[in-house]
């Protein structure tokens, strides 16, 4: 058997997505690199099959690649898979594929599940151009500043753009949508592929409204359709000028010229940029 990397797409919810073709590169593999060894055996268990699991996560994917290319070495075939849906794609391997390839060796990517095409493909939104942006940032603020840096129109009309969320953080990334682009078109797609699958579409506001407990479970794909750059879409978010205000405290600036130069930079009245220095002082 000649040495060489699968790259396997798995199914993302429902077991009957599992391809012929990626049955058959997991059966007549070596070894299988996963996520999880537990989750990744249930599924080589289901099929009836059982290899040697080596994990390979975001926090030792650099330091598994020479072992991965030894065992190449050795004339091994190798499938790399994830937890669910396609590798590399907001889940790891990326790096590994990319040392395997300059070490020489050949790389077989198996098409299957990807959730953000997935949901895209059922929301009725626009399919091209869309761009896919994996998980967002934690806190809010630095969440509110990748949505306006990112959710943009394409050159030529409407764009939809894909994120992935965990169901918990849905309500406080919708309230950061409201914040950022209040008018923008919106999906939230959960259990995708499986009994409980659901769509909720509409402004940021109205998918808020629309959510009850059961929606927070799991994860989801976020889609925003954006049809044209938000009205104040280059003005700072509140945390920014925040932010901002405290460092010029820290320079020592003063009041009058901090708050003059900061509006000039926001896109904020002076007003309203003064209120927040005051307000900053208070506390």
């Amino acid at each position: 058997m000649t040495a060489e990397l699968r790259v396997v797409a798995t199914p993302i919810g429902n077991l009957g997505d599992l391809t012929p073709r990626a049955q058959q590169a997991l059966a007549t593999a070596d070894l299988v690199l996963c996520e999880d060894t537990r989750h990744s055996g249930a599924l080589l268990h289901h099929l009836g099959l059982k290899k040697p699991l080596w994990s390979l996560h975001a926090h030792n994917e650099t330091a598994r690649i020479d072992s991965v290319l030894q065992a190449l070495a050795e004339g091994q075939a190798i499938a790399l898979v994830s937890d669910a849906g396609t590798p590399c794609l907001s889940d790891p391997g990326a790096e590994l594929v990319a040392a395997v390839r300059h070490a020489g060796y050949p790389v077989t990517s198996l098409p299957g599940p990807f959730a953000a095409a997935v949901a895209l493909a059922a929301a009725g939104m626009t399919p091209v151009p869309f761009a896919f942006w994996g998980f967002l940032a934690k806190k809010s603020g630095e969440r509110q500043r990748q949505l306006q840096a990112r959710l943009l129109p394409g050159p030529e009309g409407p764009m939809s753009h894909a994120f992935y969320v965990p169901g918990r953080d849905v309500p406080e990334l919708l309230a950061d949508l409201q914040a950022v682009a209040p008018a923008a078109r919106v999906c939230v797609a959960r259990e995708l592929t499986k009994i409980h699958e659901g769509f909720l579409l509409g402004t940021p506001a109205e998918v808020a409204a629309q959510l009850r407990p059961e929606h927070e479970r799991g994860e989801a794909v976020l889609l925003v359709e954006i049809r044209a750059k938000p009205a104040g879409s280059d003005k700072w978010i509140e945390a920014e000028l925040l932010e901002k205000i405290e460092q010029a405290r820290k320079e020592g600036q003063r009041a009058k010229q901090a708050v003059a130069d900061l509006a000039a930079a926001s896109g904020w009245s002076r007003n309203d940029v003064y209120a927040r220095w005051v307000a900053s002082d208070a506390e």
